[in-house]
């Protein structure tokens, strides 16, 4: 035990204080000198008490600690919970609940999980509730360094420490036996627990060899490494793009098995390869998730175009003239058979949408699309039409943002108001999914994005109906379009679904709006549970000039009944099956409702700026009409209408380029222009302007997937992630130089991240990431020139499986690895978790609270010694009282008779003088005695003896007898002794304190 500081200079402020203090009271000191001893003598005493006090502050100050031994244990419990670890993560849990049964009442426990991250399941505390996790700490990744160093923190000081590790030893993080390293020179002791059993009998696809470029025509060959634990026999598929190119039948031996294949390069662009291995019998392979992986390969050739169009047959022309302006490939698709996810996009260098409604796409095509233009530097093309632009409902879209034109319409004079009414379905059957997509969530949003194209002479309010109406926001002016969100926002889905009350109030609240057009929307999943008048309900509706589009949402909607109902409603018809596609539709009912986009006249476009896209066009025939868009304010407007409205805008998106043409390409507008020859040249233009524009420089890329020690290693690495990505940039043209490189690595879910390069050697660049999960990645690099970044180069990234799949059973060497470096060993009960056999903690206990504590008495005291002057006299009174106090405290019993009081001395003699005192004064006033006769009967009272001393009531008498002359003389003079008045008592106590100030 001992005493200990936290701030020891203090230490040295100390004399310094005290001899300040002696100076500042010097001169009273002199002072006192000189009024006496009395006075000397309570200045000391003053100055000591001060003293004192300052000592007191100082030791505060300075942190004082008491250190003494602590007993107490805290013990944090690390449960494995990855995927490597499977159905023993029940066995863990259960052997914390029965460590947890053995605590003793003085210890502390906590519980940390881990996996890709470590998260606190229960902090260290004196009674802990667990029964099994109740957190996701992500199943990618074992970080068992990160899991120690969590549990190390969350010790207190006071306690002996204990990290007890539950994990099968499969470490991705590759410092676990540096942390536990850490914490034991910490005083932390480290024991583990090994969780699972023995590896089972497995086949692991470690990797896909893929040649990184390769030509069209050419034939690629391509290597499968596989480990195998025994020998088997498998069926091993390569697909490339999502479709099977080869299929095999191969042995395999116990080890490591190579297996090269040869495949057709195929077209050109980008192309991901993925390499998948069946076991024969599956007793041979018991952790399949290990059983693909995939590479990326780049094929050089003629630039590969997509066309998307409804009708195959309108997209002729485009395709014609595409082919005849040089060498090109050109796929035509359907709007349902476009790719999926960002690697199957960056198959193509450019995409013409020609004439396509936004809904046919969905909204996570359009979010695809946006990424693969911004981001993977490709080329996107709009072609007009009547289901294209604002028609096409593509406002507010993504595609709207990749294109360089708007879909509202500015400088058109007065646009006729629309009265606008949402009829929601928000019964219990919208809570679920359509085409993978949340119903209720979509149906929201595509309110709240209707709700924003409107203008603020326009109305709009929204009916929520289950079983009855609800008015979610009344028919009101778009004039806080932030607030309305809100409202809309506060829809949940249940009940049931009756879709006559709800549209009879649609139709109640819209009939007399002041508004020139009037539409209503009805949105629902389901069959109405009963039914109603929609003949005499639909006639109002015409009445008034009311128009009704329905939208039936999945199969389990009623779509006769819409269908009859849109056209009762002098509306339209939508079925879909994806959620996704719900605000598509929305926004392209609110805007063909309220304005007429399509511009029927003759005329002859004319140049606005000096394009390539112009280049080789002179004289060029009449256009028939167009769509009307508003170009965006960085947009290039190359040809405009006699209106003024653009016909030709071009601009640059991110890393690419995007065009939007408003009139069609093979209907009644443009008919003219497909039979000339302006139409190559036109779009021959086109397709080189908006081609990816990579630098000519010999520029590498390699993106691998790294893991365990290899990744924690790398510089920058972010903490947790499903797998690490190392990129590598070679730039042997300027190995003399420096060059700044960034790496934009695009998800499967067009998430990217945005990497800086650092130089690893002359023309070498490298840096390190981690991805969010499995999928196929576009990695695009781009040098900064000067003024923006230009794309250098561009390769793909497959993500199969991470580095926790790759081993699976306990790895017991590793585990006592862990255990030697954290002093600890291997458990074998839960009992052993508490066993005293922990290093020993000394604790302080802080002493600044009762110091100071301390020191605030003590101020009172010298402050109440200033302040209150009290003489002997009061001192004498105040004893008086004390004594009183303590013996009616102390008496006992009540029929007991009262002892009397033990006068003696001096006591005495103060009552015969004060009983002399009041004779005399009675004797004068009366004149019945004389001085002589008082002085004798005084003199004969005291002379008298004490008889009886023993026995109380005998002394009782004594007492009578030795005071009765006096007070009875006193008595028959003057009467009753009166006591002194309390007036009195402060008189006699402020004449003694003046006597003692004089």
């Amino acid at each position: 035990m001992g005493v200990s500081f936290t701030e020891p200079l203090w230490w040295l402020a100390l004399p310094v204080i005290l001899a300040a203090a002696w100076y500042l009271r010097l001169p009273w000191l002199q002072m006192a000198r000189l009024a006496g001893r009395g006075s000397w003598r309570r200045e000391i005493s003053r100055v000591t008490f001060r003293f004192t006090i300052l000592i007191l502050l100082v030791t505060v100050l300075a942190g004082p600690h008491l250190v003494m031994p602590v007993q107490r244990q805290a013990v944090v419990l690390a449960l494995d919970a990855s995927a490597s670890v499977g159905p023993a993560r029940n066995q863990g849990e259960q052997w914390i609940r029965e460590a947890l049964k053995a605590k003793p009442a003085a210890a502390l426990a906590g519980v940390v999980a881990f996996g890709q991250r470590a998260v606190v399941e229960e902090p260290p505390g004196l009674r802990p509730v667990f029964h099994q996790l109740g957190t996701d700490p992500g199943m990618a990744g074992s970080r068992v360094g990160e899991a120690l160093r969590l549990a190390g923190a969350l010790f207190p000081e006071d306690a002996r420490r204990r990290v007890v590790l539950l994990s099968d030893g499969r470490d991705t993080g590759g410092d676990a036996v540096a942390a536990a390293r850490q914490l034991r020179d910490e005083g932390v002791r480290v024991d583990v627990v090994p969780l699972g059993g023995p590896a089972g009998p497995d086949v692991r696809v470690e990797a896909l060899k893929v040649p990184p470029l390769a030509r069209v025509g050419e034939r690629s060959a391509l290597e499968v490494v596989v480990t195998a634990a025994r020998d088997t026999r498998a069926t091993l598929y390569i697909d490339r793009d999502g479709m099977v190119v080869v299929s095999r039948e191969v042995q395999l031996r116990a080890g490591e098995n190579r297996i090269s294949i040869s495949v057709d390069a195929g077209s050109a662009g980008l192309h991901s390869y993925q390499a998948r291995l069946v076991a024969a019998d599956p007793a041979r392979d018991v952790f399949t998730a290990n059983n693909r992986a995939g590479g990326v390969q780049r094929v050089s050739g003629p630039p590969h175009v997509l066309v998307v169009s409804s009708d195959i047959r309108e997209a002729v022309p485009l395709v014609r003239s595409l082919r005849s302006a040089g060498k090109v490939e050109v796929t035509v698709v359907t709007p349902e058979s476009v790719p999926r996810g960002l690697a199957a996009w960056a198959h193509y260098q450019a995409v013409f949408l020609v004439n396509v409604p936004a809904f046919s796409l969905g909204e996570k095509t359009m979010q695809e699309i946006e990424t693969y233009v911004r981001d993977g530097g490709g080329g996107l093309v709009m072609v007009g039409g009547p289901d294209s632009y604002g028609p096409g409902g593509y406002a507010g879209t993504p595609v709207e943002r990749a294109l360089p034109v708007e879909m509202r319409i500015s400088g058109r004079g007065e646009m006729p108001s629309l009265g606008l009414m949402l009829v929601i379905d928000k019964s219990g059957s919208m809570s679920g999914e359509a085409g993978g997509a949340d119903k209720m969530s979509l149906a929201k949003e595509a309110a709240a994005r209707s709700i924003s194209i409107l203008t603020k002479k326009d109305r709009v309010g929204v009916i929520a109906f289950d079983s009855q109406p609800w008015l979610v926001v009344p028919l009101t002016p778009v004039d806080d379009s932030e607030r309305l969100r809100q409202e809309i926002g506060s829809i949940y889905a249940s009940g049931g679904t009756e879709i006559f009350p709800a549209l009879a109030s649609a139709y109640e609240i819209l009939k007399d709006a002041p508004t020139q057009l009037k539409h209503i929307i009805l949105l629902t999943d389901g069959i109405s549970a009963s039914g109603g008048s929609y003949q005499e309900l639909a006639r109002a509706m015409r009445e008034k000039g009311i128009t009704l589009t329905c939208v039936a949402v999945g199969p389990g909607a009623d779509a006769g009944m819409l269908k009859a109902l849109a056209e009762l409603g002098r509306g339209r018809f939508y079925a879909t099956a994806d959620a996704g596609t719900i605000p598509a539709i929305f926004t392209k009912e609110t805007v063909m409702a309220t304005r007429s986009f399509a511009v029927n006249e003759r005329f002859f476009p004319r140049a606005a700026a000096t394009s390539p896209l112009l280049q080789g066009l002179e004289k060029v025939p009449a256009l028939e009409g167009y769509i009307t868009v508003t170009a965006k304010d960085r947009a290039e407007t190359v040809l405009v209408s006699h209106r003024g409205d653009p016909v030709l805008v071009s601009w640059q998106y991110g890393l690419g380029r995007a065009v939007a043409w408003t009139p069609d390409i093979a209907g009644r507008w443009s008919a003219a222009w497909a039979e000339s020859q302006v139409f190559p040249r036109l779009w021959g233009n086109v397709l080189s302007w908006i081609l990816p524009a990579v630098d000519t420089s010999p520029v590498q890329v390699q993106a691998e997937v790294v893991g365990g020690a290899e990744a924690a290693g790398g510089a920058g690495a972010p903490p947790e992630g499903y797998a690490v990505v190392r990129i590598t940039v070679d730039d042997p043209g300027h190995w003399q130089k420096v060059r700044r490189f960034t790496a934009l690595l695009t998800g499967p879910e067009g998430e990217n991240r945005t990497l800086d390069l650092h130089p690893a050697g002359p023309g070498r660049y490298t840096g390190q990431t981690t991805v969010a999960g499995p999928g196929a990645y576009l990695v695009s690099i781009t040098a900064a020139n000067g003024g923006s970044p230009a794309l250098v180069a561009q390769t793909g990234l497959v993500v199969s499986y991470p580095a926790e799949y790759r081993e699976t059973g306990v790895d017991l060497g590793r585990l006592e690895e862990i255990a030697r470096a954290g002093g600890g060993r291997v458990l074998a009960s839960p009992v052993e978790a508490f066993a005293p056999n922990l290093p020993p903690v000394r604790a302080g206990r802080d002493l600044s609270s009762p110091l100071l504590a301390l020191a605030a008495v003590l101020w009172l005291l010298d402050v109440a010694g200033r302040r209150l002057v009290i003489g002997a006299e009061e001192w004498a009174a105040l004893r008086r009282a004390w004594s009183t106090a303590w013996q009616r405290l102390t008496r006992r019993g009540g029929d007991a008779a009262e002892p009397a009081p033990a006068w003696t001395g001096r006591t005495l003699a103060t009552i015969e003088k004060l009983g002399f005192r009041a004779g005399r004064r009675g004797r004068t006033s009366t004149g019945s005695q004389t001085d002589g006769e008082e002085k004798a009967g005084s003199e004969a009272a005291v002379r008298q003896p004490v008889a009886g001393s023993s026995g109380g009531g005998k002394q009782a008498g004594s007492l009578q007898e030795r005071g009765g002359g006096s007070l009875a003389g006193a008595t028959r003079g003057a009467g009753p002794v009166q006591p002194d008045s309390p007036q009195d008592t402060a008189a006699r106590l402020l004449a003694a304190k003046r006597r003692r100030k004089s």
